[in-house]
Protein backbone atom coordinates (compact mmCIF):
# COMPACT_ATOMS: atom_id res chain seq x y z
CA UNK A 1 0.00 0.00 0.00
CA UNK A 2 3.11 2.19 0.51
CA UNK A 3 3.05 2.80 -3.29
CA UNK A 4 -0.58 3.56 -3.73
CA UNK A 5 0.19 6.23 -0.84
CA UNK A 6 3.64 7.74 -2.89
CA UNK A 7 1.02 7.84 -6.37
CA UNK A 8 -1.55 9.76 -4.98
CA UNK A 9 -3.73 11.32 -7.51
CA UNK A 10 -1.35 13.86 -8.65
CA UNK A 11 -0.32 12.60 -12.14
CA UNK A 12 -2.55 9.50 -12.02
CA UNK A 13 -4.24 11.53 -15.36
CA UNK A 14 -0.76 11.41 -16.64
CA UNK A 15 0.05 7.61 -15.96
CA UNK A 16 -3.17 6.87 -17.61
CA UNK A 17 -2.74 8.69 -20.24
CA UNK A 18 0.65 6.86 -21.04
CA UNK A 19 -0.41 3.22 -20.41
CA UNK A 20 -3.67 4.25 -22.80
CA UNK A 21 -0.82 4.94 -25.74
CA UNK A 22 1.18 1.92 -24.76
CA UNK A 23 -1.38 -0.58 -25.45
CA UNK A 24 -3.11 -1.13 -28.46
CA UNK A 25 -6.74 -0.81 -29.15
CA UNK A 26 -7.12 0.20 -25.25
CA UNK A 27 -9.57 3.54 -25.18
CA UNK A 28 -10.78 5.07 -22.58
CA UNK A 29 -8.79 3.62 -19.54
CA UNK A 30 -10.71 6.07 -16.76
CA UNK A 31 -14.62 5.16 -17.83
CA UNK A 32 -15.26 2.99 -14.47
CA UNK A 33 -17.42 0.85 -16.53
CA UNK A 34 -14.70 -0.51 -19.07
CA UNK A 35 -12.22 -0.94 -15.95
CA UNK A 36 -12.45 -4.79 -15.98
CA UNK A 37 -12.29 -4.78 -20.25
CA UNK A 38 -8.99 -2.51 -19.75
CA UNK A 39 -7.71 -4.33 -17.38
CA UNK A 40 -7.69 -7.36 -19.19
CA UNK A 41 -6.45 -6.22 -22.15
CA UNK A 42 -3.50 -4.57 -20.81
CA UNK A 43 -2.91 -8.22 -19.31
CA UNK A 44 -3.93 -9.74 -22.45
CA UNK A 45 -1.28 -7.41 -24.43
CA UNK A 46 1.73 -8.32 -21.77
CA UNK A 47 1.32 -11.49 -22.02
CA UNK A 48 1.50 -11.53 -25.63
CA UNK A 49 4.32 -9.73 -25.64
CA UNK A 50 6.09 -12.19 -23.14
CA UNK A 51 4.79 -15.36 -25.16
CA UNK A 52 6.63 -13.45 -28.37
CA UNK A 53 10.00 -13.27 -26.04
CA UNK A 54 9.85 -16.57 -25.22
CA UNK A 55 9.36 -17.61 -29.38
CA UNK A 56 12.21 -15.05 -29.75
CA UNK A 57 15.06 -17.77 -28.57
CA UNK A 58 13.56 -20.87 -30.44
CA UNK A 59 16.17 -19.87 -33.52
CA UNK A 60 18.72 -19.51 -30.79
CA UNK A 61 18.03 -22.97 -29.55
CA UNK A 62 17.46 -24.65 -33.55
CA UNK A 63 21.33 -22.85 -33.95
CA UNK A 64 22.26 -24.40 -30.87
CA UNK A 65 21.16 -27.91 -31.56
CA UNK A 66 22.59 -27.63 -35.27
CA UNK A 67 25.95 -26.50 -33.91
CA UNK A 68 25.97 -29.55 -31.28
CA UNK A 69 26.07 -26.83 -28.40
CA UNK A 70 23.95 -28.93 -26.16
CA UNK A 71 25.23 -27.41 -23.11
CA UNK A 72 23.35 -24.30 -23.47
CA UNK A 73 19.84 -25.42 -24.50
CA UNK A 74 19.11 -25.85 -20.92
CA UNK A 75 19.46 -22.64 -19.78
CA UNK A 76 17.65 -21.21 -23.02
CA UNK A 77 14.93 -24.06 -22.16
CA UNK A 78 14.80 -22.62 -18.77
CA UNK A 79 14.67 -19.04 -19.55
CA UNK A 80 11.87 -20.07 -22.24
CA UNK A 81 9.68 -22.10 -19.69
CA UNK A 82 9.95 -19.05 -17.30
CA UNK A 83 8.32 -16.25 -20.27
CA UNK A 84 5.64 -18.83 -20.56
CA UNK A 85 4.93 -19.04 -16.86
CA UNK A 86 4.85 -15.26 -16.45
CA UNK A 87 2.61 -14.74 -19.52
CA UNK A 88 -0.04 -16.92 -18.48
CA UNK A 89 0.13 -15.86 -15.11
CA UNK A 90 -0.22 -12.55 -16.43
CA UNK A 91 -2.86 -13.62 -18.76
CA UNK A 92 -4.94 -14.47 -15.92
CA UNK A 93 -4.20 -12.40 -13.02
CA UNK A 94 -6.82 -11.58 -10.87
CA UNK A 95 -9.33 -8.14 -12.36
CA UNK A 96 -8.81 -6.29 -9.62
CA UNK A 97 -11.93 -4.01 -9.77
CA UNK A 98 -15.13 -4.01 -8.37
CA UNK A 99 -18.56 -3.68 -10.65
CA UNK A 100 -19.96 -0.59 -11.09
CA UNK A 101 -22.69 -1.92 -8.86
CA UNK A 102 -20.01 -3.68 -6.18
CA UNK A 103 -21.14 -2.42 -2.46
CA UNK A 104 -17.17 -2.05 -2.06
CA UNK A 105 -16.13 0.97 -4.60
CA UNK A 106 -12.32 1.69 -5.45
CA UNK A 107 -10.36 4.13 -3.69
CA UNK A 108 -8.51 6.68 -6.22
CA UNK A 109 -5.30 5.64 -5.15
CA UNK A 110 -5.70 2.02 -4.69
CA UNK A 111 -6.68 2.11 -9.11
CA UNK A 112 -3.83 4.60 -9.21
CA UNK A 113 -1.64 1.82 -7.74
CA UNK A 114 -3.03 -0.64 -9.65
CA UNK A 115 -2.70 1.14 -13.24
CA UNK A 116 1.06 1.69 -11.81
CA UNK A 117 1.89 -2.01 -12.26
CA UNK A 118 -0.07 -2.09 -15.77
CA UNK A 119 2.27 0.85 -16.78
CA UNK A 120 5.37 -0.90 -14.86
CA UNK A 121 4.60 -4.35 -16.92
CA UNK A 122 4.26 -2.88 -20.26
CA UNK A 123 7.34 -0.54 -19.61
CA UNK A 124 9.42 -4.00 -18.56
CA UNK A 125 8.82 -6.08 -22.05
CA UNK A 126 11.88 -3.69 -24.07
CA UNK A 127 14.05 -4.47 -21.20
CA UNK A 128 13.35 -8.09 -21.55
CA UNK A 129 13.76 -8.20 -24.75
CA UNK A 130 16.95 -6.59 -24.47
CA UNK A 131 17.93 -8.93 -21.93
CA UNK A 132 17.22 -11.67 -24.13
CA UNK A 133 18.92 -10.38 -27.12
CA UNK A 134 22.15 -10.52 -25.10
CA UNK A 135 21.72 -14.26 -23.99
CA UNK A 136 21.24 -14.49 -27.69
CA UNK A 137 24.20 -13.25 -28.50
CA UNK A 138 26.20 -14.93 -25.82
CA UNK A 139 25.91 -18.32 -26.94
CA UNK A 140 27.89 -18.19 -30.03
CA UNK A 141 31.12 -16.86 -27.50
CA UNK A 142 33.19 -19.02 -25.47
CA UNK A 143 32.76 -16.84 -22.19
CA UNK A 144 29.83 -14.39 -20.74
CA UNK A 145 27.12 -16.56 -21.62
CA UNK A 146 26.54 -17.60 -18.18
CA UNK A 147 26.36 -13.92 -16.45
CA UNK A 148 23.99 -12.87 -19.11
CA UNK A 149 21.34 -15.89 -18.68
CA UNK A 150 21.75 -14.45 -15.13
CA UNK A 151 21.20 -11.25 -15.57
CA UNK A 152 17.89 -12.51 -17.92
CA UNK A 153 17.00 -14.80 -14.97
CA UNK A 154 17.23 -11.25 -12.68
CA UNK A 155 15.11 -9.60 -15.39
CA UNK A 156 12.45 -12.09 -14.77
CA UNK A 157 12.80 -12.28 -11.46
CA UNK A 158 11.64 -8.40 -11.09
CA UNK A 159 8.79 -8.82 -13.28
CA UNK A 160 7.63 -11.70 -11.40
CA UNK A 161 7.70 -9.94 -8.22
CA UNK A 162 6.18 -6.76 -9.90
CA UNK A 163 3.30 -9.69 -10.34
CA UNK A 164 3.70 -10.12 -7.04
CA UNK A 165 3.10 -7.15 -5.98
CA UNK A 166 0.19 -6.45 -8.28
CA UNK A 167 -1.59 -9.45 -7.01
CA UNK A 168 -1.33 -8.79 -3.44
CA UNK A 169 -3.12 -5.33 -4.47
CA UNK A 170 -5.49 -6.63 -6.67
CA UNK A 171 -6.61 -9.04 -3.80
CA UNK A 172 -7.45 -6.35 -1.53
CA UNK A 173 -9.59 -4.36 -3.88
Amino acid sequence: MANAEKLGSAGWAERVERLARLVPGLGKYQDREGLRDADKRIRTYVAELLGNLGRELEPVQRRLTEDRRLDRLTALDRLGRHLITLADRTRFASYGFAGVFAPHKIRETELAALHAFDLRLVEEIPRLQTLLKTVADATGRDNGFADTVRAAEDGLRRLEETLDERDRLARGL
